[in-house]
Order: C-alpha cells, then structure tokens, then sequence
C-alpha cells in the first residue's frame, strides 16, 4: 500500500463510466456535478492534516453521492476491475481443482517461487484498456499479500479461505485506490510523511472493514462453485453495498 499524490484519477470532465468499464452496457451515466471532486477533495484534505475522522466520513460520502454519482452509478466505474478479478479467482479455482480449461502454462508454475507465479498470473490477466496499469497494481498487491510467507507454489494448497480474503483484498484494494487516485492533492496536506502515512492506513483500515463486512457474506458458501460472471457481480454487489453506506455518512 502506498500512496502516490501524483497519480492522478479523474477529472471533473470525465464521464462516471469510462466506455472500457462499461461492462454492462448502460453507458457512461448522467452528466456529472460541476466540481464533483471538490468537497471530497477539501474534507479528504482536512482529515490528513488534522487526523479528525468526521472528516473523512465526510469526505467519503461527497465521493460517494457527488463524486462518482451515487451507489447506482458510482460502482460501475469499477466493471474492468471485477472483470480482471472474477479472472484471477476463475483461474486459481481452475489450478486448484484441476477444472477443464486451465492454463497450461500456469498449471506448469506449480512448485515454481510465488513471485515468479504472480508475476506470470499477473501478465495473463491483466487487459489492455484504460485501467490496466490500476489492475496490474491491484492484482500485484492483492496477490503479495494473501500469498506472503509462501516460498514454493502448490495451487493445491489455495484453500477456500485464502481464495475468500484473496478477492476481499483485491476488491478492498480496487477502492482503496480509486479514493486515492481521485484525491488530487488531498495528501500533500499533511504536514510530514507520517501525518500522510497515518492518514492513509486510516483510510485503508476503514476501506478493508466496510468492504470485508458487506463482501464476505456474499462469498458464504461453497466459493468453488461459482462462475467467473457470478463472482464479478458479488464484487460490483459488495461495492455497491460500500457506496450506499458512505452515502449514510454524515455529511
């Protein structure tokens, strides 16, 4: 995890949902708010010099209502990211249970060290549209987290569990980032490097706690048994889920 003040997101000219995250074929959504970033982007600047955590939940809920557009549009803008996620869940569940279709060439990365197999992982799923270099970096994180502490890869060892906190992390990770690639220069706010590092690992903690509580049931059950489309809908579900509760917060 790392923050980056200069990346940059959006703008507020951009459409809510770029044609490459268009998945499901509604569009690009209504016509933004003019300065939709701005509120979000002075509370969010707030709270990373003052640490005040009314502000961030301030902050949250202008991203989420005007920033994005609102829980019914909001989370759309992530279709390329669930789609490159349900791929990396397809895929491992394919290796470790020896479904028909798995990849040849990964099934031969069994025993090979783990950064060797996420990187191969990595360059196989990653697309080539407008959130390729944000997916690379999810799957990449996501992938090191999950899988730390393991030196050799056996896809047999992929439990059900570490297959449900692998896809809570990537999804928690997937708005992690686009909070922070959206906030301009809300981070430069803070007065040291450890004012700007408290600040995010809030903003992390926070993120990993709504998404874990509204994703995780979604993935009750027998994960193995899911499809690739059934689990891109329980992420754009769950993020769903995380804008209407930011939508609650104080404003």
């Amino acid at each position: 995890m790392g923050t980056s003040t200069s990346s940059r997101g959006a703008n507020n000219r951009s459409p809510l949902v770029p044609p490459w995250a268009d998945v499901d074929g509604q569009g690009p959504g209504p016509d933004p708010e003019d300065n939709r970033f701005r509120s979000f982007r002075i509370h969010l600047g707030r709270f990373v010099a003052t640490g005040d955590g009314q502000q961030l939940s301030k902050a949250l809920n202008c991203y989420a209502r005007s920033s994005t557009g609102g829980s019914s549009v909001g989370p759309r803008r992530f279709g390329a990211i669930a789609q490159a996620g349900a791929g990396l869940f397809g895929t491992l569940n394919q290796l470790r249970t020896n479904l028909p279709g798995v990849s040849v060439k990964l099934a031969a990365l069994a025993g090979r060290p783990t950064r060797e197999v996420i990187d191969a992982l990595v360059d196989v799923l990653v697309p080539e549209n407008g959130d390729a270099d944000r997916i690379r970096t999810v799957l990449n994180e996501a992938l090191s987290v999950c899988l730390d502490g393991v030196s050799a890869f056996d896809f047999a060892s992929i439990t059900d569990e570490i297959l449900i906190n692998l896809m809570v992390a990537y999804t928690t990770l997937s708005i992690f980032q686009a909070v922070v690639m959206d906030s301009d220069k809300a981070f430069t706010k803070g007065s040291t490097p450890e004012t700007v590092e408290r600040a995010e690992k809030e903003l992390m903690q926070l993120v990993q706690v709504v998404t874990d509580k509204h994703m995780k049931p979604l993935l009750s059950g027998n994960i193995s048994q899911l499809t690739t489309n059934e689990m891109q809908v329980v992420q754009l579900a769950a993020i769903k889920e995380v804008w209407k509760e930011w939508e609650e917060y104080q404003p």
